[in-house]
């Protein structure tokens, strides 16, 4: 009985331990970040990285995790400029010519900063360098477009959330054989108040004049959101 015992407090020890790790912020590398391990193991696992949109922080897409399949680590991390109110975000929106841009200083910073992270994610969680997916919504997306476009041999591919492509991306976009192997889902509602639709599709005509092959969905009634329909559409285009 006693060893009964010792047995299920070991195993009670393991499972608390583990749930104080997904729900914990975990520090120590250059974004923080909440992380959920796989639960079907395997060696050197696939990577999912969530990156929020503005106002918000690493608990808001974390909350998906339960959607994606269960050999992923799920990582949600924290943008690096907190707010005077509350929430963070990945750079400061300004206007270049009537036209939405971000501040290029946080841009830049914000790039390389997630690229430094995927880094160091893959190297701590010994995950498979070849299978790191970046996913975003809003600013969230905007900065998987900046790392994905811009550094696409860090990742196999990118999923944008309501998003767009900000004109001060484009002159940093280089063709190679990386960008072409790079997958790219691209979701939109088309009554999204904030980033239109337009926008959206915009991305994407813009993604296909340098012959990528993005999968592009359309979301009747969505406005700025995510649907548990774009969810499982986002499942079944990981596992292609």
């Amino acid at each position: 009985m006693k060893k009964i015992s010792a047995f299920l407090f070991t195993i009670f020890v393991l499972i608390t331990n583990l749930y104080a790790q997904q729900t914990t912020l975990q520090d120590g590398l250059a974004l923080k970040y909440l992380v959920q391990l796989p639960t079907q193991k395997t060696a050197h696992p696939p990577v999912i990285i969530l990156l929020h949109g503005y106002g918000s922080d690493e608990r808001d897409l974390f909350e998906l995790r339960n959607f994606f399949p269960k050999n992923y680590i799920i990582i949600a991390a924290r943008a690096p400029y907190k707010l005077p109110q509350s929430g963070y975000q990945w750079y400061t929106m300004t206007n270049v010519n009537n036209i939405p841009d971000g501040n290029a200083a946080q841009l830049a910073a914000s790039r390389k900063t997630i690229e430094k992270f995927i880094t160091q994610v893959v190297s701590k969680y010994d995950a498979d360098a070849k299978s790191v997916y970046l996913m975003g919504f809003s600013q969230g997306a905007i900065m998987s477009y900046q790392v994905g476009l811009t550094a696409p041999a860090m990742l196999r591919g990118i999923g944008v959330l309501s998003g767009m492509i900000f004109p001060s991306l484009k002159p940093l976009v280089k063709k190679s054989p990386a960008l072409k192997q790079l997958k790219i889902f691209i979701a939109h509602g088309n009554v999204d108040e904030r980033i239109s639709f337009e926008n959206g599709k915009a991305a994407y005509d813009y993604l296909k004049t340098l012959k990528l092959e993005p999968d592009f969905h359309r979301y009747a009634g969505m406005g700025h959101s995510i649907s548990k329909e774009e969810l499982f559409d986002i499942a079944a285009w990981l596992k292609k």
